[in-house]
């Protein structure tokens, strides 16, 4: 699912025109269909206005993952599932990296400097 069919789903579950989203991020109506249907892509102040007006996380509209909307016989919604994408992950998994990376060399400069105030 591309980002674009991303904001078009949620955009749809809240019953939200095209209309009313172009003019929340200063677009003619035309100007935002390109980027929903993915002929043109969102810039980033695009996507975190299109978050805030949709009440979602960032990540749901970038993640990779398909949305599984499941409702009840009455028709009523009783849950959803999204799940973030593999690059998201591998990129978190690789800031943990660096992150010990940077808390063993720190580690090492306090061992340094504590031998040099103890003589």
């Amino acid at each position: 699912m591309t980002t674009g069919e991303r904001v078009r789903y949620y955009r749809e579950q809240r019953k939200l025109s095209q209309e009313f989203i172009s003019t929340q991020l200063g677009l003619n109506q035309s100007q935002y269909s390109r980027r929903e249907s993915g002929a043109m892509k969102f810039n980033t102040e695009e996507i975190i206005q299109l978050a805030k007006v949709l009440e979602l996380e960032i990540t749901d509209l970038l993640s990779e993952a398909p949305v599984f909307n499941n409702t009840n016989q009455q028709g009523g919604s009783f849950g959803q599932y999204v799940y973030h994408s593999e690059e998201l992950i591998k990129q978190f998994e690789k800031r943990i990296e660096d992150k010990d990376a940077v808390i063993a060399l720190l580690t090492k400069q306090i061992e340094v400097l504590q031998g040099l105030v103890t003589k």
